[in-house]
């Protein structure tokens, strides 16, 4: 039971939250994206802790960070058919 909150997904989700903070912030990635990276984390960490601490309630929880975790989807679709964009260097003048 406790070897399941330390599965790599769990590690994977802490990692999440950083990842949506920096694609909030920039630029040239869709805000909505780093949102649903960051509800993406909270998902993953809600459903490890809910078998550690809730186990009862396991399947209502699993349910709900399914639709969480779902919001790593689309920063991969993303990535995959738009990509990051050249941009051309300025000349120094």
């Amino acid at each position: 039971m406790i070897m399941e909150f330390f599965s790599p997904r769990s590690f994977g989700a802490f990692g999440l939250f950083p990842f949506g903070v920096l694609v909030f912030k920039s630029g040239f990635l869709p805000r909505i994206l780093g949102v649903l990276l960051i509800a993406a984390c909270f998902g993953c960490l809600a459903e490890s802790l809910t078998s550690l601490l809730l186990p009862s309630y396991e399947t209502v929880v699993s349910r709900v960070a399914m639709i969480l975790t779902a919001g790593e989807l689309p920063i991969m679709l993303w990535l995959l058919i738009k990509g990051a964009k050249d941009q051309p260097l300025e000349d120094p003048a």
